[in-house]
């Protein structure tokens, strides 16, 4: 029995062409076949349809092979997708997807299962297997869909149970990288015509696609399972009841960015230069690791340059490179002594109830609930990592004898044996205080990691990952999602011109975001500045114990990421003019409610050694007053606590004509516009002594959408011919940047426009060809946002500055300004304290278009004594924290604006191109063999809104062949595969890291060459 939740057949290709790897017979003629779908929720035409919408059956996907979400790039026009740099992807219809980095950022593609939205899809992880069908459509959703989308929606429905025979299939595949991939099902009628289950599964596995030279391995593999089990039961014609469960786990050394491209910065300001993305080694001095643990830092940090002593790295002085090849020109080539781990793990239920309540009304309920969580671990750069300085390091010997080298230094002042050069005053340091230090340093030649649990503290907590002799550090993003959603809608069927649909829904999402930053290098100064504070200023909390300035590590820590959405929507439907006319009106009022606990821990405050959990220690910090986790709010808080509501109205209006003209089959005319909405939300937390520029929350965006669109069949059913243009007015695009060590999203207007084709030909019984193309074009609004790669705009009256502290604004990126008193060119042309020029001098990056830079002091505190002095010492050599060209006093140290007026929405390619053709041999005995080659090619894009030279992204091509024998009465099929022939590299997205990582790029890579045989068989 088939229910009006429907079967989604493709527009884009033929049953002649795409049946046969299932094991389907072919038709007798050449025609297209209707396809069915339900895109607006009810069994349509596809061609009478009036939303440009391309869906593939299960037999579409087999034959554009399309196993997982990427995939649907290949054959859907204007879609693009990429991996992001967290655990997340991004999937854009039109330009619009997800740009924001928040824990509450939602995607402008909504993603449905069964039709219940997912709020956290598994976009990076889920293989598809045992489908109905797939359905993409353009533009914005609302007034259909449980949870509206700015940008389009994916809508998957996976087989359900035929309640009258039993069936099965397999399929095993093999190919290179050691891929196996096994999957089936098996379908059970308990009750004949009422009742039956359906149990599928997949496994997948294969090698890492890239090579780590450091020690020859394979990473970047994949190594998953998943199983659904469904039920369908229809106790009687009225009513239809689905309900599926399924699992699926992810446990391999998956990568979240495939390479890092950098064009090396000499100075150590930048660590990574603008204009171009090569496959240099970054300049570590950039990044907050060297700039903490250095001996500029750590000689600020005491007031004087005799403790610069104890610091691991100078400045002043060209940075150590890896030795060997440390960033491979071969972008499936990395360098890392860092095993990358990756987790997932999903559990999925759904239930589908429909009942029909009268013979001209039905009502539907979906509801479902779904969690989802990630765990990933690599190598914080992934390039060869530089050795430690042996002769600075020295050895930390309980045997002190003063040497000049930091371990030694350290080794002497902490055991009380110390020159009152160093120290003013006479504090409880002795030869046990200094023991409590010393299992940190029991491995010569080596510093101790700190080792991330759930609760610990890393080295506090004696949590060690290794010792190493080189400067390590990782990074570990984590997450998790759960929700339950629930729709009620009533959907008429009156004989008359008039119907209607209307609904309610509710989604309970709750959550937690992670995301940290250990190494060795960072510990270290850890160590060092707890144990110097806790003697000199807090020797009743660290005298016995001993203390660390921690942690010792970076986290970014969100937790109670909640939202709460209530909406009504509806549509009213009206034939004008029966079979040939008809409006439809549709609205839609969303509420929803955020709120979410976040904060940046990083040496916040002087914590016992042993301390065993986190959030305790932090809170101790927050009781005894070393740290205020909420600058925004009065009292010193734990967390930044942070609430707020959104709604909108929002809605459509379509107006649908279907002539009947001599010089086509079937003709479709529709124009509509449509409002998109997406709420807005919290940008992550703030380190307290950070704030300069940034804001708790970024606004809502939204879409005006108007199309104009034709859907035509010709020639007697064999030529399938669908035409759309489209104008979006998009206001407060939510995009993100790194901004003082956290992401601040902003919000900025748009205008885009473009077309798309969508065309299928089946000349005779054997051929098929396909064939669609998309443009896009986009020019952003009137706005001025700093660049992270160049914050000073190319001014010649901005310095660039490199914060050299050992505070937690190391390795921060900001600017001061020279006003027309300045005499000096930069503050350390004018000897102010603390500020220093980089190797080359001040002007080093004029010929990467930044005239002045320095290494100095971005976090300015003008309550304390020492921020005071500066700031005075600043203005008297006539430099100012506030950009002279703008309005008011603000602090804009942050860095001047550049104008991004007519500037392309990131990626967002102008075109993108499908190309199919298809050919069916019939063969004695019943077999057939079917060759099949598909060709992509998407336009270059750029990877951020800024358009620097190092932002663009090349177009690229990919070419996929498959060839399948299919036995007689198709009970068996062998298939030869190959996809991306051409062996491709190309990059689909980028992701440019904050100041204090040294501003490289990460990029995310389509797959490489891959090929292998396929199995199959079905019963």
């Amino acid at each position: 029995m088939q229910s009006q939740m429907g079967r989604i057949g493709s527009r884009s290709a033929l049953v002649t062409a795409l049946l046969v790897s299932t094991g389907l017979t072919a038709p007798a003629f050449a025609q297209i076949e209707t396809v069915v779908v339900t895109a607006e929720k009810k069994a349509e035409d596809i061609q009478t349809v009036p939303i440009a919408v391309t869906a593939f059956s299960a037999s579409d996907l087999k034959s554009h092979q399309i196993i997982e979400f990427k995939d649907l790039v290949f054959a859907t026009p204007n879609v693009t997708y990429s991996k992001t740099n967290f655990t997340g992807a991004d999937f854009q219809i039109r330009g619009i997807g997800i740009v924001a980095v928040a824990g509450d950022a939602e995607a402008g593609v909504a993603v449905h299962e069964n039709e219940v939205y997912l709020a956290d899809p598994p976009l990076a992880e889920a293989n598809f297997y045992d489908l109905d069908n797939i359905s993409v459509l353009r533009g914005p959703q609302s007034t259909l869909y449980g949870r509206g989308a700015t940008g389009g929606a994916i809508n998957i429905i996976t087989a359900k149970p035929d309640l009258d025979a039993y069936s099965g299939n397999g399929e095993v595949t093999y190919g290179n990288y050691n891929q196996v991939e096994t999957k089936g099902m098996v379908n059970i009628p308990i009750i004949d015509g009422e009742l039956a289950v359906r149990l599928a599964g997949d496994y997948q596995r294969h090698d890492g696609f890239a090579l780590n030279i450091d020690d020859g391995k394979k990473i970047g593999g994949e190594d998953t399972y998943s199983y659904r089990g469904s039920v369908r039961w229809e106790p009687s014609s009225d009513t239809i009841v689905d309900i599926v469960a399924s699992f699926s786990k992810e446990d391999d050394s998956k990568m979240r960015a495939q390479k890092q491209l950098c064009t090396r910065d000499p100075t150590g300001i930048l660590g990574c230069l603008p204009g171009s993305a090569g496959t240099q080694a970054l300049n570590v001095n950039a990044q907050f690791t060297n700039t903490i643990a250095s001996e500029q830092g750590l000689a600020a940090a005491f007031g004087s340059p005799l403790f610069g002593l104890l610091g691991l790295f100078d400045l002043t002085q060209p940075a150590a490179v890896a030795p060997g090849n440390s960033n491979p020109s071969d972008y499936r080539q990395v360098n890392t002594d860092f095993d990358p781990i990756y987790k997932a793990k999903e559990t999925f239920v759904s239930l589908n109830v429909k009942q029909t309540v009268t013979s001209w009304l039905d009502a539907f309920l979906v509801a479902g609930y779904e969690d989802h969580s990630t765990f990933s671990q690599e190598s914080y750069n992934n390039i060869g990592t530089t050795p430690l300085n042996q002769a600075r390091l020295g050895q930390y010997s309980l045997a002190p004898a003063f040497n000049g080298t930091a371990l030694g230094t350290l080794d002497q002042i902490l055991s009380g044996v110390y020159n009152a050069a160093f120290l003013p005053a006479t504090p409880p340091f002795s030869p046990a205080y200094a023991a409590l230090y010393a299992p940190y340093f029991s491995v010569p030649g080596a510093l101790p990691e700190s080792k991330i649990s759930p609760t610990g503290l890393g080295l506090i907590s004696n949590n060690i990952q290794t010792f190493s002799p080189n400067q390590t550090v990782y990074d570990q993003s984590d997450g998790y999602t759960k929700q339950y959603s629930a729709e009620l809608r009533f959907q008429s069927h009156l004989e008359g011109p008039l119907n209607f649909l209307v609904a309610g829904y509710y989604l309970r999402t709750s959550g937690y975001g992670d995301y940290y930053v250990p190494g060795n290098v960072i510990d270290y100064p850890g160590i060092v500045l707890g144990a110097l504070l806790g003697g000199l200023k807090a020797p009743g909390l660290c005298g016995t114990t001993g203390c660390f300035l921690g942690p010792s590590y970076y986290h970014n820590f969100g937790r109670n990421l909640d939202l709460e959405s209530k909406a009504m929507f509806g549509e009213v439907y009206y034939d004008i003019i029966p079979d040939e006319l008809k409006l439809t009106l549709g609205a839609r009022f969303t509420d929803d409610h955020k709120s979410e606990n976040d904060r940046i821990a990083f040496v916040s405050g002087l914590i016992p050694i042993g301390s065993q959990n986190e959030n305790a220690a932090l809170a101790a910090l927050v009781a005894q007053g070393q740290v205020d986790f909420d600058p925004f709010t009065p009292g010193p808080q734990l967390y930044q606590a942070l609430s707020k509501s959104f709604d909108k109205w929002t809605g459509r209006a379509v107006l649908n004509w279907t002539p009947k003209l001599d010089f086509t089959d079937q003709t479709d005319v529709y124009a509509s516009y449509s409002r998109g909405y997406k709420s807005g939300g919290f940008n992550p937390g703030v380190q307290s002594d950070i704030t300069a520029g940034i804001v708790t929350a970024f606004n809502p965006e939204g879409v005006d959408a108007f199309e104009l669109g034709t859907k035509n069949m010709f020639l007697n059913g064999t030529l399938q011919a669908d035409l759309d243009i489209w104008y979006y007015n998009y206001e407060g695009m939510q995009v993100s940047a790194i901004i003082q060590n956290t992401s601040v999203n902003s919000n900025i207007n748009a205008r885009m426009y473009g077309a798309e084709g969508e065309f299928i030909w089946a000349p005779d019984d054997n051929w098929t060809f396909n064939a669609n193309f998309g443009h896009t074009h986009s020019a952003l609004g009137n706005t001025f946002l700093v660049d992270p790669r160049d914050p000073s705009a190319g001014r010649s009256d901005v310095v660039l500055i490199k914060d050299a502290t050992a505070t937690g604004g190391a390795g921060q990126n900001c600017v001061v300004y020279r006003t027309p008193a300045a005499v000096f060119q930069t503050p350390a042309d004018a000897g102010i304290a603390g500020y220093f020029a980089p190797v080359g001098g001040s002007g080093a990056l004029a010929g990467a278009g930044i005239p002045l830079a320095n290494f100095g002091l971005c976090v300015i505190d003008p309550t304390t004594t020492s921020g005071l002095a500066t700031l005075t010492a600043l203005h008297a050599a006539g430099f100012s924290l506030h950009d002279p060209l703008l309005p008011g006093t603000a602090d804009d140290s942050g860095g001047a604006g550049k104008q991004l007026k007519g500037n392309a929405v990131p990626n967002t390619p102008e075109w993108t191109v499908s190309l199919g053709a298809q050919y069916l041999y019939n063969l004695d005995g019943g077999y057939s063999l079917v060759p099949r080659v598909d060709f992509y090619w998407q336009d270059s894009m750029w990877g951020r809104v800024f358009e620097d030279g190092a932002d663009k992204i090349k177009s690229f091509e990919q070419v996929n062949a498959q060839i399948t024998l299919n036995g007689p009465d198709n009970r068996w099929y062998v298939q030869m595969f190959g996809k991306n022939l051409t062996s491709s590299n190309a990059v689909t997205g980028e992701y440019l890291t904050s100041s204090t990582s040294a501003l490289y790029t990460n990029a995310f890579l389509v797959d490489p060459l891959t090929f292998g045989v396929r199995l199959g068989a079905r019963w």
